[in-house]
């Protein structure tokens, strides 16, 4: 998540009803960009979970991509130049590429036997677990496991890059796995779909 400012605008524009809203920041008014990390991270805990208890799963899905961040600056310039230099490369051999360039950020990704394209993401492993990248939850000690779909923002982050540096339109499909909701057992990993 890039902010809770941002965040909030998302849900007036996707038409989150006013009494969902008034739940989500419930005991987190005032919340902004330099609030705390451990508050920003239990603020969007608690986001989460009335998010889905309350919205269909595709509406929190979208919600949640909205706020993919890093797609501009350095990323969106390599993502750029990548395309330039290797626009005459196939799907595959471009996935190989990106996947052997850790100066791009974007994981290992592969098609799997049912085409869809699977991103491990850019995760740390350290002292015998992932960890989360997210500059937002990152490194914050809590006593509670952050769901899974908070990674749909990630998600998009790759999606969008990915979109660039392929030349095709994905679906994100699936957050696959997460060391947020698994206490760092599992890295993280998505699932996309080619739709053109």
């Amino acid at each position: 998540m890039p902010s809770p400012e941002k965040f909030r605008e998302t849900l007036d524009d996707f038409r989150v009803s006013q009494d969902i809203i008034d739940e989500i920041y419930q005991g987190f008014d005032g919340i902004v960009s330099k609030t705390n990390k451990k508050i920003k991270s239990a603020f969007f805990k608690q986001a989460l979970d009335v998010m889905n208890s309350k919205l269909p799963s595709e509406r929190v899905k979208e919600i949640i991509e909205a706020n993919a961040c890093c797609k501009s600056g350095s990323r969106l310039k390599s993502s750029k130049k990548f395309v330039e230099e290797h626009s005459d490369l196939s799907l595959e051999e471009r996935l190989k590429l990106i996947s052997e360039s850790p100066d791009l950020y974007m994981g290992q990704a592969e098609i799997d036997d049912e085409g869809f394209i699977i991103v491990h993401g850019a995760g740390v492993y350290s002292e015998g677990r992932f960890e989360c990248v997210c500059p937002t939850v990152s490194k914050v000690k809590r006593d509670y496991s952050i769901p899974r779909e908070y990674c749909y923002c990630c998600g998009g982050h790759f999606k969008f890059h990915y979109e660039i540096m392929l030349g095709v339109k994905l679906e994100l499909c699936e957050v696959v796995s997460s060391p947020l909701d698994t206490e760092g057992k599992d890295p993280c990993v998505f699932k996309y779909r080619i739709v053109k």
